[in-house]
């Protein structure tokens, strides 16, 4: 029997949702500069369900904060 795991992303406000993906995003650019492939794509699935739970929360990231994420090497 295999046991289901709630994220705890699930649990999180939505500023703490929202800076999390963010830092999870800075982290999956360093593993593609690694060309860590196997990390990089566990760590793509994981950032696909955090956006997936920010678009059903209906949420927005503010455009200077965008801009400031988008600029940020």
């Amino acid at each position: 029997m295999n046991i289901v795991e709630f994220p705890t992303f699930k649990r999180w406000k939505d500023e703490e949702l929202i800076e999390n993906t963010c830092r999870k995003i800075d982290r999956l650019k360093e593993l593609l500069e690694k060309e860590n492939n196997e990390e990089y794509w566990k760590e793509a699935m994981i950032i696909n369900s955090m956006i997936i739970e920010i678009k059903k929360r209906n949420l927005k990231i503010n455009k200077e904060k965008l801009i400031e994420n988008i600029l940020k090497k």
